[in-house]
């Protein structure tokens, strides 16, 4: 017989697998790209390298690239080859270990010319992305492997040269389209707390690093996530990968872990879509049982389902709100408000509320109201002011029933268009 604890531990099991999910169905087939700064020693519980192969064998389509390792000192081109090969045959190694049905490839995909001469170190064969095989590239992601590529390139007359391993993931991430890079590393752990947010977009990142002194390696990094988001790569991430199950909290969950840069916006508020209607429904049942909103069934749903706006964190809806109009009336009416109970205090309800000002003054409305039983604030807020229910539209009025609910209406200013 199952105690409380074994099915409350149940109930938590199922409730994170529905989050992550979606993800999986987001990234299935997609192209991510992994700085690897070294890695990991076997004692090291971070378990890194298995959630890389736990994501591939998902169907994610993952590509490593990496150097010699941080623990690396050599100084000399022959003991960085050796180095940078010895890190590739340990990867490889231990993914095997993990997983004799993941299988690897690694290859020099990578073209490159001289670079500047390091002055540190003038005896470097330095080198710089000048291309990459693409076609040797999809070939391999097409066969399902785990691709490994060491940071070296190859110029004229088969000449090796020593790559960057940071600036080489970002130029392979931008050529092939990734919708992730993602650096897994340690260098930049001790300023997570330094950054304003830990979700950025291109703008805001921007803006931020112009303002700051950082630490040239921090900087670097940072500065890298910046500008393969403005080359065309959808989201960039800064990991610890040394914290045990970073990768898949930041992979699998809506609220992430480390830093995020994105070029698009990450929290956004958008049109419900009939495929939405659980996921509204669901929400809205919470609401309901708390008696905060009225209760709607899936077919009222599927009726009025151009009337709803959801705010998504990234693939998660975390907030619903149905913008009510009625056919030559200049008025509108707030109704079905909910945000999910881990997403409240963080000011959707405000931003949904804001949202329909917007979407009433864009279709040239006079007045706004809202019915709520406990959500007056976030409506006085937004500029609303408590009224009575004689107020309401005579479409309202007629089937209104709710002696519990306050009515409050916003006056829409009609020299104020967004």
């Amino acid at each position: 017989m199952n105690t409380a604890f074994e099915a409350q531990d149940k109930l938590g099991f199922a409730r994170h697998l529905r989050q992550a999910l979606p993800y999986f169905e987001e990234f299935q087939d997609q192209i991510l790209v992994f700085h690897l700064e070294a890695v990991p020693s076997p004692e090291n519980d971070s378990r890194i390298i298995e959630d890389l192969v736990l994501l591939n064998q998902a169907g994610i389509r993952i590509i490593l690239v990496h150097g010699p390792g941080s623990s690396s000192i050599q100084s000399d081109f022959d003991g960085i080859r050796q180095s940078i090969a010895a890190e590739n045959w340990e990867l490889q190694t231990r993914i095997l270990s993990i997983s004799n049905k993941v299988q690897t490839f690694s290859a020099h995909l990578i073209r490159a010319v001289p670079s500047e001469i390091h002055p540190e170190q003038p005896q470097l064969p330095q080198g710089r992305v000048s291309g990459i095989m693409l076609d040797s590239l999809h070939e391999a992601l097409k066969s399902r492997k785990l691709i490994i590529i060491p940071s070296f390139g190859i110029g004229e007359k088969g000449r090796l040269w020593l790559l960057d391993p940071w600036e080489t993931a970002i130029e392979v991430a931008s050529a092939a389209h990734a919708k992730k890079l993602v650096h897994l590393g340690t260098q930049t752990r001790d300023f997570f707390n330094s950054l304003p947010s830990s979700q950025m977009t291109t703008s805001e990142m921007r803006h931020w690093l112009e303002e700051q002194k950082l630490p040239q390696p921090v900087g670097r990094i940072w500065q890298g996530l910046l500008n393969a988001c403005e080359r065309g790569v959808e989201r960039c991430h800064d990991l610890d990968y040394e914290e045990n199950g970073a990768l898949l909290l930041e992979m699998l969950t809506p609220g992430g872990i480390g830093l995020m840069v994105t070029n698009s916006d990450y929290r956004l508020i958008r049109p419900a879509r009939i495929n939405d209607l659980q996921k509204i429904s669901d929400l809205l049942g919470e609401s309901s049982a708390e008696k905060t909103v009225v209760f709607r069934s899936l077919e009222y749903l599927r009726q009025h389902v151009d009337d709803f706006h959801l705010f998504c964190i990234d693939e998660e809806i975390a907030g619903c709100v149905e913008l009510q109009t009625m056919h030559n009336s200049s008025d509108a009416l707030i109704g079905s408000l909910a945000v999910s109970a881990s997403h409240r205090n963080q000011g959707i309800g405000r931003e949904l509320v804001e949202a329909m000002v917007r979407e009433a003054r864009k279709y040239e409305l006079k007045q706004l109201f809202a019915l709520t039983t406990s959500q007056s604030s976030i409506f006085m807020q937004c500029g609303f002011k408590e009224t009575t229910a004689e107020a309401l539209p005579d479409w309202k009025l007629k089937d209104f029933d709710y002696p519990d609910c306050r009515v409050f209406r916003y006056n829409i200013p009609r020299n104020k268009i967004d």
